[in-house]
């Protein structure tokens, strides 16, 4: 008997797969028992008769879409990993917010802290323990990502009362009011070489 996975795979080779995720899907398995997007790739690969790896190199929030690129066996992951620190491998988001910024281009740069407890992050000051620097660069609806911080976008938009539309969590009733309207975030890859 087949299972039958449905995922929307945009390349896939030897060592890696790249999936465009809706928004709403969740990247890793969480708290939910919804069929997460490393669950189906797992799944997919088994059905191959394949080694059942996946490393996920650049986890989505669940209300983001995108693309999501994964490792399919361990010197990949490593090497992508590798990629992603180097800055050769690029996060570079369209996000859709509800206000303003003062300027059409310009970079954000606060320290963030996770609260792995309530899956929440915050802004704090320079020099708190555990806090990590989260630098974002942007130009009008266009967002990089240099640091790669847990919920990085929506903590650093959200604190310039520029919540992402549809972010409930950050956003408030303005953001989850604006999804109604349109979707929030979306991603891409850029490999530079």
């Amino acid at each position: 008997m087949e299972f039958l996975v449905k995922m929307d795979i945009v390349y896939e080779d030897k060592d890696k797969i790249i999936l465009n995720k809706s928004a709403g899907q969740p990247s890793q398995s969480g708290k939910s028992f919804e069929m997460d997007l490393v669950s189906k790739v797992l799944t997919y690969r088994k059905s191959k008769g394949e080694e059942a790896y996946a490393a996920i190199i650049n986890r989505l929030d669940r209300p983001v879409s995108g693309l999501v690129l994964m490792a399919k066996n361990k010197n990949e992951a490593a090497r992508l990993s590798l990629l992603m620190q180097k800055e050769t491998l690029c996060k570079h988001y369209q996000v859709l917010v509800c206000g303003k910024p003062d300027s059409d281009e310009g970079e954000l740069v606060d320290n963030l802290i996770k609260d792995a407890k309530n899956n929440e992050s915050s802004v704090v000051s320079k020099g708190t323990a555990g806090s990590k620097e989260a630098r974002l660069k942007y130009r009008l609806l266009s967002y990089d990502v240099i640091t790669g911080r847990h919920h990085q976008i929506r903590v650093q938009l959200a604190l310039r009362n520029m919540p992402v539309a549809g972010d409930g969590k950050y956003g408030g009733n303005m953001a989850v009011q604006a999804a109604e309207r349109i979707k929030g975030i979306q991603s891409r890859l850029q490999i530079r070489i």
